[in-house]
């Protein structure tokens, strides 16, 4: 699977431009500020329907215009693939639009399982050095990319979620509902069961493939350890975690009204990293967390290739310059059979030394140089 081409229109700073790729390896050079990373993201979008910059959808659409477009024409197994996604303001809220090969689509959902698309960037040390919705968004893409089950879980979890909170704000200003809140609390567990079960069993593979790419990263220096820290006590299988999610909800309740808000729950769990037995986040090093920060997006696109069978595409948004050369060589090598997208404002000739097939494709200003 591979993209052939792509239309922007009205996304960031493109008023309408379109790209041709190469099958194996693309560099995207130009100076800062000119579009580099706003290509890669209308690339990703492709895959979702989600920026991996921004939760403000607004930002993607270019100023003064009120939508945008994005166009892929993909070779997947052979055959063609179009997909348009269009984003436009209603109101004050943003509506969208999908087809697939001309076909008005009505669901995100039917995006997923078609396009995969992993991304680098210097955003990633944040997965370990940052809060843990962070580590949970980095979680959660992962999962929707290769269980489309799992957003429908973690929608219906977010949307039993906002309603408590909304009883518990009331019943902070005298108006409690006991009743209502015992129904909610026992939606809420059943969603939140089956969130936490994929979870867990998704943090297994994710450490044991994280584990061995570190190793290989580190040249056996780093042990990196992946656990799944829930904010409520695991308990295996489905129906016990239900039953302790609720004994927790009720426990919690008289707090959760007194704060407005529910406390515990899949929506503040979090990932424990280690490295050789130490929390990275407070004890590992810059290289022991920029190991651990490329060793889970390597493990992201291998687990997308095990699950899945399909090869994703990659797409390296100025991550280069700030490896060493060991690491850079790793990360190519690890891409063979990977479409690949580099993006550089530093046309540094070893790291384009030791790309031999390549397509290079200048950005300025929101447009590619003729």
């Amino acid at each position: 699977m591979y993209i052939e081409k792509i239309r922007l229109k009205n996304f960031r700073n493109y008023a309408d431009e379109a790209f041709e790729f190469g099958e194996k390896i693309n560099i995207i050079a130009g100076k800062n500020a000119q579009g580099k990373t706003n290509l890669v993201e209308g690339i990703s979008l492709l895959s979702m329907a989600k920026s991996f910059r921004t939760t403000k959808e607004t930002e993607m659409i270019a100023h003064g215009e009120d939508r945008f477009l994005v166009s892929g024409e993909f070779s997947k197994h052979g055959n063609p693939y179009i997909l348009d996604i269009e984003f436009f303001e209603q109101g004050k809220s943003i509506q969208k639009k999908y087809q697939i090969n001309g076909v008005k689509k009505e669901k995100v959902t039917d995006l997923f399982s078609g396009i995969y698309t992993v991304v680098f960037s210097p955003e990633d040390l944040k997965i370990v050095q940052g809060e843990p919705d962070r580590r949970r968004r980095f979680l959660d893409r992962e999962l929707i990319l290769i269980k489309p089950s799992y957003y429908e879980n973690l929608r219906k979890y977010k949307k039993i979620l906002k309603n408590r909170n909304l009883l518990l704000k009331e019943a902070k200003d005298g108006v409690k509902d006991e009743n209502l809140l015992r129904v909610y609390d026992e939606y809420l567990a059943e969603a939140g069961a089956l969130v936490m079960e994929q979870r867990a069993d998704f943090i297994v593979k994710l450490s044991k493939t994280a584990k061995e790419t570190a190793r290989k990263i580190s040249a056996g220096a780093d042990e990196l350890e992946v656990e799944y820290n829930p904010s409520a006590p695991r308990e295996a299988g489905k129906e016990r975690q239900e039953k302790k999610l609720l004994e927790i909800l009720a426990e919690q309740r008289e707090k959760d009204i007194l704060y407005g808000t529910t406390g515990v729950g899949p929506h503040r769990d979090d990932l424990l990293l280690k490295t050789n037995g130490r929390e990275l986040k407070s004890y590992g090093s810059q290289g022991q967390q920029r190991t651990a920060s490329l060793a889970l997006r390597l493990a992201e696109q291998k687990l997308i290739k095990e699950e899945t069978g399909e090869d994703a595409i990659l797409l390296l948004d100025d991550v280069l310059s700030e490896l060493d050369r060991d690491r850079q060589k790793l990360l190519l090598e690890n891409f063979e059979d990977n479409q690949l997208f580099i993006t550089t404002a530093d046309m540094n000739e070893k790291i384009m030394g030791d790309i031999a097939e390549k397509k290079l494709i200048i950005i300025s200003a929101g447009e590619a140089t003729k």
